[in-house]
């Protein structure tokens, strides 16, 4: 024989279920404040603060220097390493990041003996006016002067990697007398290339932004932006006159390695173009390869 709920035995019910509604929410909203929270920390901003970098590198029996400069109106963060009557070697992070992702370079003895190196952190990334990301064109204008500032007599290069690759490909376009040799290291150059990545527009509205912790956001923005900058940037190809070396993991999955092929079609100019392929390698080259792009640095750029 059933047994008959009462009113009150229905209410009871109606009751705990709200109750776990809330506690369920409550968990929800807390863990979505601590992720925001997160994010607006120092990790998740891919940076470490000036002090605690001085300080990596004075372990390391190194001195390292940090400037900030004004540069058409964007404060721009940038450090350095090196003897500076050596020739200089220029880092361009990928995205997100910040100058701080090439310190082992930065520290390396033999690369010390080699270059004066010096590391940017890009407009919108690090401490260059954290989250306020500009055009691939800006970008490069906003580099420029500061690697101009840099000037001794002695070749420059210039290392971009992923996102930092076009950028420095902009920068050797519109100075080509002052680059020495371009690296670049899992380049996206072509668009057609680019996956759609129809989400990043989704990610970028409204509320659904607070959902990309620290530098995710800026990164998703300008990753949008790169769709048609890229466009733009095949006209620029040809007026590329230094050496080009291309660097690339053959199993990268971000970025094709076809983009190397799209790269040396277009670089008509160039005085030489190389390319080597990392067999076994993804797109982190830099870190998850870190001693074999080390050594390809020290040993295979000449």
């Amino acid at each position: 024989m059933k047994t008959l709920r009462t009113p009150k035995d229905l209410r009871n019910k109606d009751n705990q279920i709200r109750l776990k509604f809330r506690r369920f929410l409550i968990i929800v909203l807390s863990l979505l404040v601590v992720w925001i929270i997160l994010g607006k920390g120092l990790i998740l901003k891919n940076r470490i603060s000036d002090q605690n970098a001085i300080s990596l590198f004075e372990q390391r029996g190194v001195v390292l220097w940090i400037r900030d400069t004004l540069v058409n109106k964007h404060a721009v963060h940038f450090a350095g390493t090196g003897v500076d009557t050596l020739p200089t070697l220029v880092f361009i992070h990928g995205s997100p990041g910040s100058w701080s992702n090439y310190r082992a370079c930065m520290w390396d003895s033999a690369l010390l003996k080699k270059y004066r190196m010096v590391s940017i952190d890009r407009p919108g990334f690090g401490y260059s006016e954290f989250g306020d990301v500009l055009h691939l064109d800006d970008q490069a204008l906003t580099i420029l002067p500061i690697i101009k500032s840099l000037q001794n007599g002695k070749p420059i290069s210039i290392f971009g990697h992923s996102m930092g690759a076009p950028v420095a490909v902009r920068i050797a376009a519109y100075a080509p007398a002052l680059v020495d040799r371009l690296i670049l290291a899992g380049a996206p150059l072509d668009v057609n290339q680019e996956s759609p990545e129809t989400w990043r527009k989704v990610m970028d509205k409204g509320a659904l932004k607070l959902l990309l912790p620290g530098a995710f956001a800026p990164s998703n923005k300008e990753l949008l932006y790169l769709k048609t900058d890229l466009v733009g940037l095949q006209r620029e190809f040809s007026k590329i006159t230094c050496r080009v070396n291309f660097y690339h993991g053959d199993k990268d999955s971000w970025v094709p390695i076809g983009n190397i092929a799209f790269g040396i079609s277009l670089m008509t100019n160039a005085r030489s173009v190389q390319s080597d392929t990392l067999k076994g390698a993804g797109h982190l080259i830099p870190w998850e390869n870190q001693e074999e792009f080390l050594q390809y640095l020290r040993y295979s750029i000449n």
